[in-house]
């Protein structure tokens, strides 16, 4: 008899603690859901994107959120939206450097060990990929490869 009922609060305890953390994962993450809710809806209507490829949150100097996608014609497009009250604008895919040229870029100088996170957003208000990545001797460094030319920008940041 006693084993049933330090059973059934055992149970009722782990069920509570599984509730506790998923609401608060989910509230963890309903920024993150609201916003990208909110540039899929601007990349829709701005850059006649119909189907979303990625979704991008970068945050440097301050917030942009570019989304990728296609279009009825297939053309890939990438519409960036500046958190600062900058109009947003679109880019053709095609201009510029892919995200895997751009991580190429960073792996030819031969000082990374693994690649942690891909970004894109604007640095000046320019278009750039951020690579971060682990150097061989353990530092975080982050890696600004621009957009159109592929090529690393000095401003790299080693931490």
């Amino acid at each position: 008899m006693r084993e049933n009922k330090l059973l059934k609060h055992l149970t009722i305890t782990l069920i509570a603690i599984t509730v506790i953390i998923s609401a608060i994962l989910y509230r963890s993450t309903s920024t993150y859901r609201s916003t990208k809710k909110q540039a899929v809806t601007i990349a829709k209507n701005l850059g006649h994107i119909d189907k979303i490829d990625e979704f991008y949150w970068f945050t440097r100097q301050e917030n942009t959120f570019s989304i990728v996608g296609r279009d009825n014609n297939n053309e890939e497009k990438i519409v960036m939206i500046p958190e600062n009250g900058k109009e947003a604008f679109v880019i053709y895919a095609n201009k510029g450097v892919t995200q895997d040229d751009a991580i190429k870029a960073v792996l030819k100088k031969n000082e990374t060990k693994k690649i942690k996170k891909v970004s894109l957003g604007l640095v000046d208000d320019k278009p750039v990929w951020e690579i971060t990545a682990t150097s061989k001797n353990g530092h975080l460094v982050y890696y600004l490869v621009d957009f159109y030319s592929g090529e690393i920008k000095e401003d790299t940041l080693k931490i």
